[in-house]
C-alpha cells in the first residue's frame, strides 16, 4: 500500500521516493509511488496537482484515484500520467502548493461552520463539493434563516482569529467508540479524525481523508455568500482565505464603480439604489398607463383588429382596462398579449356575447397556453410565437 504522507503532514511539498508500478487501462498510463504527497479525489475534492522529476525529464500528474473501497478494505492510490515511468524509477515529487494551500483554507473552513452548525443546531452535514473555480457547496440537513447564517459567519472567523490547532489522529475501533465524532460512515481500514481545538475546548471532530491547514489563523477568512433551501435543509456557498478576499476586493471594486458613477460615497449606494428603484417605479407606472391609452385609442381608430400585441410591461390592471375597452368595440374574440417571443407572452381574452372557456380549451390544445377564467374572459401565459398566435386568431 502507497504510504499517505500528506495525511501525516500536509505541509510537505516535496518528496523524493520510487515508483512501485507502472501500467495500462484504457489508453491511459497509472503509476503507483512508495509514498506519497499527492491526495487523491477523494470525499468531494479533487486530486492534487504537481509533477514528477525523473531521468531529466518532469511529468505531470493528471488525476489521482482511489483503487478499492473504504468500507471493504483499506483503499491503495494510482496516479495517471502524462508518460510511463519504469516500476523502480527514483522520483522527485513536486506539489503544486498554491493549489493545495486554497483547497485547504477551504476544507478547513468547511469543517469549521459544518462543526458549529451540528453543535449548535444538531443538523448533519449532508453534502460537501470542493471545486476550484467555484464557492465551496455544504449541505446541511436542516433549514437556517438569514439571522442564524449571519451569526454562524461571525462565530467561525472568530475561531480563525484565535488560532486554534487543526490536529489528525489516528484511534483504534476501541478508542472510536468512546469519540463523539461527525461523519460516522463505514469505514473497515482505519479511521483519521480531524480535530478543531484543543483538550480545553474542542469546536469540531470528524472523520476526514483530505489535508488541512495546521491553525486556524491560516484560513484567512470565511465568507458565507450564498445559502438557499435545498432538499428539506439548507446549501450554503462559501469562500475562505484567497478566494474570500478576492470574492470580497471584486465587490467592494463594485460598489466604488457605482458612488463613483453617482458622485457619491459607496456608504450611501443602498439609500441610492433605493430612491433609484421607487423612481423606477413611478417612471414605469407612467409609461405603462400612457401605453395604455395609445392602445385604447389605437383600438377605437381601427389600427388593431383582433389581437394586440406590446412588449411594454404592464400590470394586470392595465390590460384589464384594455381588455374590458377591446371587447365593448369588437364582435367575436380578441386577445391582448404583453410580452416577446422569446420570454413568452401574458393574455387576456375573449369577448361579448361568445363562450371564452372554449377559446381557453383551444389556446391551451394549440398554443400551449396556459390559464382560464369565465366564460366572459380568460388570461393566462403561453410561449407560442407572435406569427403562431395570429394564425390562430385568423382560425376562429
Amino acid at each position: 500500500m502507497t504510504d499517505k504522507i500528506y495525511e501525516r503532514d500536509s505541509y510537505k511539498t516535496e518528496l523524493s521516493t520510487v515508483v512501485t508500478d507502472c501500467f495500462e487501462e484504457d489508453g491511459k498510463v497509472y503509476i503507483k509511488l512508495k509514498e506519497t504527497i499527492f491526495f487523491p479525489e477523494e470525499g468531494g475534492q479533487y486530486a492534487d496537482k504537481g509533477t514528477l522529476v525523473c531521468d531529466n525529464r518532469e511529468i505531470n500528474i493528471i488525476n489521482g484515484e482511489l483503487i478499492g473501497s473504504a468500507s471493504e478494505a483499506e483503499t491503495d492510490i494510482r496516479y495517471e500520467v502524462e508518460d510511463k515511468i519504469e516500476s523502480g524509477t527514483e522520483v522527485l515529487c513536486k506539489l503544486d502548493w498554491a493549489t493545495r494551500f486554497d483547497r485547504m483554507q477551504n476544507h478547513s473552513g468547511e469543517h469549521i461552520l459544518s462543526g458549529l452548525i451540528h453543535n449548535t443546531y444538531g443538523y448533519d452535514n449532508i453534502g460537501f463539493h470542493l471545486s476550484d473555480d467555484e464557492a465551496v457547496t455544504l449541505v446541511v440537513s436542516g433549514i437556517l434563516d438569514a439571522t442564524q447564517v449571519r451569526e454562524l459567519e461571525k462565530q467561525a472567523n472568530m475561531i480563525v482569529y484565535r488560532n486554534l490547532p487543526i490536529t489528525d489522529s489516528y484511534p483504534s475501533k476501541d478508542e472510536l467508540k468512546d469519540i463523539d465524532y461527525r461523519s460516522k460512515i463505514d469505514i473497515a481500514g482505519q479511521v483519521r479524525l480531524i480535530t478543531i481545538g484543543d483538550k480545553d475546548e474542542t469546536i469540531d471532530i470528524c472523520a476526514c481523508c483530505a489535508p488541512h491547514v495546521k491553525l486556524t489563523g491560516a484560513i484567512g477568512i470565511i465568507k458565507i455568500i450564498s445559502f438557499m433551501k435545498f432538499k428539506g435543509g439548507t446549501q450554503l456557498g462559501i469562500l475562505c482565505g484567497r478566494r474570500a478576499l478576492e470574492y470580497i476586493e471584486h465587490n467592494i471594486d463594485n460598489l466604488e464603480l457605482v458612488a463613483r458613477g453617482f458622485s457619491t460615497h459607496a456608504d450611501n449606494v443602498p439609500k441610492l439604489v433605493e430612491n433609484l428603484k421607487e423612481e423606477n417605479m413611478r417612471l414605469n407606472s407612467k409609461v405603462a398607463e400612457l401605453t395604455e391609452k395609445i392602445i385604447i385609442e389605437n383600438i377605437k381608430s381601427g389600427v388593431y383588429d383582433k389581437c394586440v400585441f406590446t412588449d411594454m410591461d404592464l400590470s394586470a390592471a392595465n390590460m384589464k382596462n384594455i381588455y374590458n375597452e377591446f371587447i365593448s368595440l369588437r364582435e367575436g374574440f380578441v386577445g391582448l398579449f404583453v410580452g416577446d417571443d422569446e420570454n413568452g407572452y401574458r393574455y387576456y381574452a375573449g369577448g361579448k356575447d361568445v363562450d371564452a372557456k372554449t377559446l381557453a380549451d383551444e389556446m391551451n390544445k394549440k398554443l400551449s397556453a396556459k390559464g382560464g377564467g369565465s366564460s366572459q374572459m380568460i388570461q393566462g401565459r403561453l410561449v407560442s410565437k407572435r406569427e403562431d398566435i395570429e394564425a390562430f386568431w385568423k382560425s376562429i
